[in-house]
């Protein structure tokens, strides 16, 4: 029998909890030296919107959050924040990478200018995204259990292990838990 769907989403948040940290200690880089390590933020923003918004969201999107609304108008409505929350988090990221080939180009005033909306974006990130899984490990998972029957979240849980079956989905994640890992244990100077 495959991991409840809560504790599938939970282990998730782990993962996206050490880039965000990863994201933090970056802002903090940035602002003390006045540069930005292009490679590492394109592997953040690369995670997140594989990983974070290509995976978990998926997961969370299409399969479980219509079905919590099916059950309660109450469960919809905290749907709906946090569907507002997760357009919120890709608008961070959206505007770090736009940002990001103008971070290390000779123009220097656009230059910074790009190094201050990444910084802005992702201190903005790593401050939403602790709330807002927060509120799912709180809040949604406690409606999941409540509203969802036994054989409905296994079903769901089954959904999710499917979702990893499909072809390259266990190297694909393999890689994401690998980056998460990788990206919080580097240095930052």
């Amino acid at each position: 029998m495959p991991k409840s769907p809560t504790r599938q989403l939970a282990e998730d948040h782990e993962y996206v909890l050490l880039v965000v940290g990863a994201m933090e200690a970056e802002a903090a880089r940035m602002e003390r030296t006045g540069t930005v390590d292009i490679a590492r933020v394109a592997r953040m923003v690369e995670f997140t919107r594989d990983f974070t918004d290509g995976d978990h969201h998926v997961k969370e999107e299409s399969l479980l959050f219509p079905l919590l609304e099916e059950r309660s108008t109450a469960a919809g409505a905290t749907v709906s924040i946090l569907l507002s929350e997760h357009e919120a988090a890709r608008d961070c990221i959206r505007k770090v990478a736009e940002a990001l080939p103008d971070a290390g180009g000779e123009d220097e005033e656009r230059a910074a200018t790009a190094r201050a909306v990444i910084v802005e974006n992702l201190r903005l990130y790593a401050y939403l995204l602790p709330l807002h899984i927060g509120k799912e490990d709180t809040v949604l998972f406690g409606l999941t259990e409540k509203l969802l029957s036994v054989q409905e979240l296994e079903l769901l849980a089954e959904e999710f292990e499917g979702l990893a079956a499909t072809p390259g989905a266990a190297a694909a994640l393999e890689r994401h838990h690998r980056t998460a890992h990788e990206l919080a244990r580097e240095p930052v100077d």
